[in-house]
């Protein structure tokens, strides 16, 4: 045999087992309710949002299953989710009705405190803003509910099938269905932040990192106001979710593994930090110690040679 016939054989045997390799990848359907992710998740040197720059440091631990990230809903999300065993999505609140189907992670991300947000324009019966009989001694909102009894035709805008944890879901379900409104459709999240700052809603539910994300590329400042929510948590905490399987629980098994070392890793901590206020940040220290159960991991500064 010469050596053009030996070397034809070395590459096609070569060949032979990069395809097997390849095929014996077990294929892992991606769920996320953002067209940007088709871009962005997968794609580790990108920087987004906490939602994407966490994932992204999570999804390197699944270099052996063949990801197929795909663009859906998320009641269909859910829907998939029940009916398929190799179904996996990021940032997803745990809730007790989910857990029925679900197979959480370890937490994820954390996004500081929900808001309610709303616009004090002179058109508006919020004016003035809100009636101060609706707060609690420490300023924060009473009650969702409570807040339509004042105010009986203001309406609420939601992303649907968002979830924002037990309590304030629970809450929700008291506010009259006529005080409601939902938006589905790719780009709802940035639509209902438009339509409040364009006074065609009253109030939305938001994070606050998001909207200071929406609101800093606007050419002139907002009057948009906020209040907290009484009874609900400084933060809430985001999960990766698989289906209730084999696969899925293999899948969690090897995200947990990998979130384990990710808290010790400034990378992780700075994932979050870069679109936090300076404001924020000793709060958000503290967040990261109850939630990770470490404390921030400290800046590491590589001797010069």
């Amino acid at each position: 045999m010469n050596i053009t016939k030996y070397a034809f054989l070395i590459a096609m045997i070569l060949f032979s087992f990069i395809c097997q390799a390849n095929k014996e990848k077990e294929q892992l359907i991606w769920l996320t309710d953002d067209s940007e992710d088709l871009v962005n998740l997968n794609s580790p040197n990108k920087q987004v949002s906490i939602g994407t720059d966490t994932t992204n440091l999570v999804l390197q631990a699944l270099s052996e299953f063949d990801i197929d990230i795909q663009l859906v809903q998320i009641p269909r999300a859910s829907m998939l989710m029940k009916a398929m065993d190799n179904v996996c999505l990021s940032n997803r609140v745990k809730t007790k009705a989910r857990l029925k189907d679900n197979i959480f992670s370890l937490p994820v991300n954390i996004f500081p405190s929900l808001r309610l947000y709303y616009m004090p324009t002179q058109k508006s019966a919020l004016e003035q803003g809100i009636d101060e009989r609706l707060f609690t001694d420490r300023g924060e909102l009473k009650s969702l509910a409570s807040l339509f009894t004042v105010y009986p035709e203001a309406i609420l805008a939601m992303t649907k099938g968002r979830s924002f944890g037990d309590i304030i879901d629970n809450q929700l379900e008291q506010v009259p269905e006529r005080n409601k409104m939902t938006r589905a459709g790719d780009g709802r999240y940035h639509a209902i932040i438009q339509m409040l700052l364009k006074g065609r809603i009253d109030f939305i539910i938001h994070f606050p990192v998001e909207i200071r994300q929406e609101l800093k590329d606007l050419p002139k400042q907002t009057n948009l106001s906020s209040v907290s929510l009484a009874n609900t948590s400084e933060y809430i905490v985001g999960h990766i979710a698989c289906s209730d399987s084999e696969l899925g629980r293999e899948v969690i098994a090897k995200v947990n593994a990998k979130l384990m070392q990710l808290y010790q890793d400034r990378a992780y901590y700075q994932a979050h930090r870069r679109y936090l206020p300076e404001s924020d940040l000793n709060n958000f220290a503290r967040y990261y110690k109850e939630v990770f159960g470490t404390e921030v991991p400290k800046r590491t500064l590589t001797p010069m040679k």
